[in-house]
């Protein structure tokens, strides 16, 4: 083994220049990275993690950005901070490669993968042929584990976990020294995520390379990685081996960071630690309805006749029975079915829990009974009144709307850029209610406050918010007109884990204080069998497997959800991954 790191970083700062002055992204952060290593950078977002890996790469626009300090690679003897252009892209691709979070952003949708694939290698090999390269592109295709004859797909044509594998193929095709994943599993269903991180850790033991992991996702580096470096704020907080920081982490952030992240073994219902309440405790249940601190009220709530109901009493509050859901096929082909036969039913004041890969037709099942999508077949009912045909009547979407709500994985694309808070959550109680602007106001106040938010944003426009925040102002918007059902399609899965756990505990507070019934749909096991009652897995348009929580996850009768389980990180310390391996020594 090389006694040169293969990558070191000494002081380095990275200060982004905006009109209201220099902001500082990264603050005096120095590491060293051993040939064959993997480090994890750890953090929130806004720590600086992904700002390290562009500037290890010579990404950042020198003429918005200061790039300070030293970066240097192994055998490469020039230094990258400062460096030319012509420096900086002979070593992109070559001696250190990147991995992108989005594989499908990362990807030209006009050319093949094998095409794209090909182009890597000769960016770098001149003198290579197109016959070579290509020869190169099917070997390394077949290397993570696709067939060569896909070469000549789009990457429309493929699966998110698929992508990735590609995105993964054209960054070691050259065989770089150092390899830089930012995020690569973030987006992926935990089997999925599990067959990318177990290539990436076979082809980087392959090869040798070194590995710097970014992630949010604490699993995920008890899994991978040798070491970690805490960052927040653009420093550096702890850094360590991996098992040390998670089974003694010495500061106060790290241990915030790794409590909020559920595992399978946490205890379901209570609620997580987060970066500002290290310690919470468990609130007390409350009648639904009910206000913080005060007794039950005997009079009826005078907003009732405005239309913001209270939720009925216990029984069965959407059901669907035999349900089918056909998409049309491509170039007038055979429909495509995203829903087999599916019978289900959430409950009065039930949280449940909907399981499975992408693909699996979770989401089309949260459409149809939102009322955005018809069913083939079967029958769809909503407080025993069929809503089946709801997509195509407006006012029977109307109605249904009052009383089911969706709250989206995106917080950012799910709101109106152009509108002001205010704006967003005034639009339903204009639609559903008979409140005048004033009113409407004050209520608006009032659920940013439920929320966790202060009615001094009302003026605000969602750019102004951190990803939390925006999520937050998704769930009061939600809440407006007081729904009977909410339906959460992966609502934090897009969420740092600190982030995560603040909007988990949100959502079981407003739970308990409004008796609500949620369908919650996630790909994260840990966080669905936290948060719900019980589970219903699919996979490809079938139930599997529907039952309470502890039994599903304690014993599991289909192969399927014993997959799913087996796939997904168990707990947070380092056992049987790269990291309970041989560290690499440094210099």
């Amino acid at each position: 083994m090389s006694a040169l790191p293969a990558l070191r970083v000494q002081d380095l700062a990275v200060t982004f220049t905006t009109p209201r002055g220099p902001v500082p992204a990264v603050r005096n952060i120095s590491f060293d990275l051993a040939p064959g290593e993997v480090i994890g950078l750890v953090g929130e977002s806004g720590s600086g993690k992904s700002t390290i890996g562009l500037a290890a790469l010579g990404l950042h626009d020198p003429a918005r950005t200061r790039v300070e300090g030293s970066i240097r690679l192994a055998g490469h003897p020039d230094e990258l901070v400062g460096a030319p252009e012509s420096v900086l892209t002979r070593i992109r691709g070559d001696r250190v490669a990147m991995v992108f979070q989005d594989a499908l952003d990362a990807l030209s949708p006009y050319h093949t993968i094998g095409a794209q694939i090909a182009e890597a290698y000769r960016v770098h090999h001149p003198k290579a042929g197109r016959k070579e390269a290509r020869e190169r592109a099917a070997a390394v295709l077949e290397r993570v584990g696709i067939p060569a004859a896909r070469a000549s797909d789009h990457p429309h044509h493929l699966s998110g976990g698929m992508r990735q594998r590609i995105v993964i193929a054209m960054a070691l095709i050259n065989d770089p020294a150092v390899l830089i994943a930012d995020e690569p599993t973030t987006a992926l269903d935990a089997r999925v995520q599990r067959q990318v991180l177990d290539l990436i850790r076979r082809l980087q033991a392959e090869t040798g390379t070194a590995m710097v992991l970014i992630t949010h996702d604490v699993g995920v580096v008890a899994e991978t990685c040798h070491r970690m470096l805490i960052l927040r704020g653009g420093e550096t907080v702890e850094e360590g081996t991996t098992e040390h920081l998670l089974t003694a982490p010495a500061h106060p952030y790290t241990r915030a960071l790794i409590g909020a992240a559920p595992t399978l073994r946490t205890t379901p219902g209570t609620r997580l630690p987060t970066v500002d309440d290290p310690e919470p405790k468990q609130r007390t249940k409350r009648a639904p309805n009910s206000k913080p601190n005060s007794a039950p009220e005997s009079t009826p709530d005078p907003r009732a006749k405005a239309g913001l109901r209270t939720v009925s009493g216990p029984g069965v509050l959407a059901e669907l029975h035999d349900l089918r859901v056909d998409y049309p096929g491509r170039r007038r082909g055979h429909p495509h079915p995203a829903v087999k036969g599916v019978s289900l039913h959430v409950a009065h004041g039930e949280t449940l829990g909907l399981v499975g890969e992408s693909g699996s037709g979770k989401s089309t099942i949260a459409r149809v009974l939102a009322g955005l999508r018809r069913p083939t077949g079967g029958e769809v009912r909503f407080d025993g009144r069929d809503i089946s045909k709801a997509a195509t009547n407006s006012r029977l979407r109307r109605e249904l709307s009052r009383d089911v709500q969706l709250v989206f994985q995106d917080p950012y694309a799910s709101l109106n850029p152009r509108r002001t808070v205010e704006q967003i959550l005034a639009t339903p109680l204009r639609i559903h209610t008979d409140l005048d602007g004033a009113q409407r106001k004050e209520r608006a106040a009032e659920l940013l406050e439920q929320v966790g938010l202060s009615a001094s944003h009302l003026s605000r426009h969602p750019h102004e918010f951190s990803g939390g925040q925006r999520q937050r102002i998704g769930i009061a918007r939600a809440l407006a007109v007081r729904p009977r059902l909410i339906i959460a399609d992966e609502p934090v899965s897009a969420l740092d884990v600190s982030i995560q756990a603040q909007v988990l505990n949100l959502l079981m507070d407003l739970r308990e204080e409004l008796g609500l019934s949620l369908l919650f749909i996630s790909h994260d096991l840990a966080v669905v069998r936290h948060f719900c009652d019980r589970i219903a897995v699919l996979k490809q348009g079938e139930l599997v497997e529907v039952g309470p929580r502890d039994t599903v996850f304690e014993a599991p009768t289909a192969p399927y959800t014993k997959e799913l389980l087996a796939a997904f990180p168990q707990n947070l310390l380092p056992t049987g991954g790269r990291a309970a391996q041989h560290v690499p020594s440094h210099p």
